[in-house]
């Protein structure tokens, strides 16, 4: 039997292409949720505008591209899906159509935004590209955080990530085996094992993220080291 590949996100952005496909929301949703962000943050490196305009912008340009069926043309033959991403949109920001577009509702919410760093993004001193790069990175890392706590869980042990995230997060700040093994009530022993059991599954549930936007055959080494060169 010819091998087969799992469903990547490639096959799912195709899909929303077609309003038919009865996983159409569910992948537009999905979309939406993972480059919304980097997107923003993008424009907002791109041009100094406020930040109405570039949430304007933002929103017209996920629009744009529904409305002009662009996924039709992608292929894993013309590159990766952020470098479509990035070029459509300095276009798209170029060519200055940012049409309004009425909507009773925003399909995009831009509360969870890091104000520090748009002020960094203003000064010029990151370009644009480096920062979708950074907010990819990042958003995974977060997914990753979020898998991770929820593995845990269901393991029966929330104290394990509690305790991985003070010594990923605190690490710096003479956080220790020993003094965590103190405050948690825990042999040295036990942290240290739990943590090498921590580091191990995200590792593997990092993998499994990172492997739903490659296409078949790329190089997954090459996109952990991309993602963890920017998080």
């Amino acid at each position: 039997m010819a091998h087969q590949f799992p469903e990547t996100h490639w096959s799912q952005i195709l899909e929303i292409g077609n309003p038919e496909h009865p996983r159409h929301a569910e992948h537009l949703e999905r979309l939406v949720h993972r480059y919304w962000k980097p997107l923003y943050y993008y424009v907002r490196a791109m041009r100094d505008v406020s930040a109405g305009d570039a949430e304007d912008v933002t929103q017209d340009f996920f629009e744009m591209l529904l409305r002009r069926d662009a996924f039709a043309s992608l292929s894993p033959d013309r590159g990766s899906f952020r470098g479509f991403l990035k070029t459509a949109l300095r276009r798209f920001v170029i060519s200055g159509e940012r049409k309004r577009i009425v909507r009773e509702t925003q399909v995009l919410r831009f509360g969870d935004l890091d104000r520090g760093w748009i002020e960094i993004l203003r000064t010029g001193q990151i370009s644009p590209d480096e920062a979708f790069d950074r907010a990819w990175a990042r958003d995974v890392m977060e997914e990753l955080s979020a898998r991770i706590k929820a593995t845990v869980d269901i393991e029966g042990r929330p104290k394990l990530f509690e305790i991985f995230h003070e010594y990923t997060h605190e690490g710096g700040a003479g956080v220790s085996y020993e003094s965590l093994a103190k405050k948690h009530g825990m042999s040295v022993d036990d942290v240290r094992n739990g943590l090498r059991a921590v580091r191990e599954k995200g590792r593997e549930l990092l993998n499994d993220i990172l492997r739903d936007y490659l296409f078949p055959g790329e190089d997954l080494e090459a996109e952990l080291r991309f993602i963890l060169a920017r998080k």
